[in-house]
């Protein structure tokens, strides 16, 4: 079996949507001769965790954790001190070293530490590929200079789009950023034996970014096994709704809870049968909203919990953000549901990714956002028993294990051509 570094900042117990791409990737590339060594972000106090994540991790895989430079100096800097002041004084310093490093993002402290994990780990076992993936892009200058001192090709997975769009509310770029960020990408992506997205769109900006034709397009995908077991059903003759999913500036359910005010405006009897769940989130939009009668926002849960809330409803709400992800995103939430097999609400523009998808499986009903009064209409329409969903078809394209066979594709042609002595 060949060996992949596989350098997922993001990785179990870490709880956030790209460490499901990591974790499906790494358990599911033995199957297809491919074992990976993984090296993961050893998170600082305070980051949220989902221990229940571990569970998931195949055993035997190899998991690496590495601290960022910063808690590793500020360690060093504070084991001298005496034990009631060296925690404090500790977190003390870390902080201000990380908030020192910044290029290419956040994580730049990472690099260092990683670097030297990683050629360790070639002298101890030794790879044949180097697999990154982003955010953080500071996991792909760590494969591009791992690469240049072992002489092992590396492969990109771009689960975002490094350049800022320049329309998202979350997008913060320092000037060192704006001026750096660009050559950098550049630079990595130029080094690549191959480089991989998730939608099309992203090929084609990533690629315009990277200067780049040759692109790979690997969507994210849903575990069928997740969706196997019966959840406990509600026999209560209420009607629900399930969202599992950040909020976020320009992403949310803002249509969602403007279509419950203006039926209760309206004075639908139908809307007492109503139930929204929505988790994922710190909640209080919904109080802000006044539509706490008909919506119980539970904040973050375990993906466990997520599932089960998905197989109780009856429908799936499915925004996508304003601005350029609008169209250009496929959340994974989308393949999620379609896993689940329940009828999904997508509240998404006509020419998008997402629309795209949906037209080829069905399943789903769509309304464009911002309409409020056309969502109201098929909220209505649904609590009344009126609202008629085919169930989704042709969706087995979107199983982790398909995805994770065309990753291990593209790393057995990169290892291919290598042995032949061509680049790409």
């Amino acid at each position: 079996m060949r060996r992949v570094l596989f350098i997922a900042y993001l990785f179990p117990p870490v709880a956030n949507s790209g460490t499901r791409r990591s974790l499906a990737f790494a358990n599911h590339l033995p199957d297809f001769g491919w074992e990976p060594l993984v090296m993961g972000w050893a998170p600082d106090p305070g980051v949220g965790l989902e221990p229940e994540m571990l569970l998931e991790v195949k055993p035997g895989t190899r998991v690496e954790r590495v601290p960022l430079q910063s808690r590793v100096l500020a360690a060093r800097c504070a084991s001298w001190l005496p034990a009631a002041l060296r925690t404090r004084i500790e977190e003390g310093i870390a902080w201000r070293l990380r908030a020192r490093a910044t290029v290419p993002d956040e994580a730049a402290g990472w690099f260092e530490p990683c670097v030297k994990r990683a050629l360790e780990l070639d002298r101890e076992q030794g790879f044949d590929v180097i697999y990154a993936t982003g955010w953080p892009w500071t996991s792909f200058l760590i494969a591009q200079r791992v690469s240049r001192l072992t002489g092992k090709p590396y492969v990109l997975d771009y689960r975002d789009q490094w350049t800022p769009s320049g329309d998202m509310a979350w997008e913060h770029v320092t000037p060192e950023q704006r001026q750096r960020n660009p050559e950098l990408e550049r630079s990595a992506g130029q080094d690549a034996a191959a480089v991989i997205t998730v939608t099309q769109a992203l090929v084609k900006s990533v690629g315009r970014d990277c200067g780049r034709t040759d692109l790979r397009l690997i969507t994210n995908g849903f575990e069928p096994c997740d969706f196997v077991a019966e959840a406990p059903q509600l026999d209560d003759g209420l009607k629900r709704l399930a969202y599992t999913g950040v909020w976020r500036p320009g992403y949310g359910l803002h249509d969602l809870y403007d279509a419950i005010r203006l039926l209760k405006s309206q004075g639908h009897a139908e809307l007492a049968l109503l139930r929204v769940q929505a988790a994922g989130f710190t909640p209080g939009p919904a109080a802000e909203a006044g539509v706490t009668e008909w919506v119980t926002e539970m904040g973050r849960v375990p993906h466990r919990t997520a599932v089960t809330l998905m197989k109780q409803a009856g429908l799936l709400y499915l925004p996508v953000p304003t601005g350029y992800y609008a169209t250009a995103s496929l959340p994974g939430k989308l393949f999620e549901y379609l896993g689940c097999g329940r009828p999904i609400l997508a509240i998404v523009p006509e020419h998008s990714e997402v629309s795209s998808v949906l037209e080829r499986t069905g399943g789903a009903v769509r309304v464009q956002p911002g309409d409020v009064p056309a969502l109201a209409r098929v909220l209505l329409a649904w609590l009344k028993g009126e609202l008629a969903v085919t169930p989704p078809q042709d969706i087995e394209q979107f199983t982790r294990a398909s995805t994770t066979r065309q990753l291990a594709g593209v790393l057995d042609e990169v290892v291919a051509r290598r042995a032949h002595g061509t680049r790409r």
